[in-house]
């Protein structure tokens, strides 16, 4: 499953649900979305998103990624953790399955931070 991100001048970006979903719970936790805009992003469904929205993404990511680790990821609780996956699936633990990584996080502050106008989701 994955999203494209799009902006109104045609600028996109796509994700895979692995990094998504971390991403929209850190979103979530850092105050910039509410748990309904959170859950309505999950889906694949069209979800707009303002300007404002867009750069207030990319300031908070600007000062989340100054802390992380490089070759970091985000798991599905928060937590960051710096060894590789290794895309082993675990049953009994899902939130260990999914992680936003550092690389992907810094893909998606840019993208922010030019979405001016704002983006769709779906």
């Amino acid at each position: 499953m994955s999203w494209t991100l799009e902006t109104p001048g045609g600028e996109s970006l796509d994700v895979n649900a692995w990094n998504w979903r971390p991403t929209l719970e850190l979103l979530e936790r850092s105050g910039l979305l509410d748990a309904d805009t959170t859950e309505m992003l999950g889906y694949n469904i069209a979800v707009e998103l303002t300007g404002e929205q867009a750069q207030r993404i990319a300031t908070f990511l600007d000062t989340y990624l100054a802390t992380a680790p490089a070759e970091g990821r985000v798991l599905l609780g928060g937590s960051i953790v710096t060894e590789p996956d290794t895309y082993e699936f675990y049953r009994d633990d899902l939130g260990r399955n999914y992680s936003a990584t550092v690389a992907w996080l810094t893909r998606f502050r840019d993208f922010c931070r030019t979405a001016t106008d704002g983006f769709t989701a779906y």
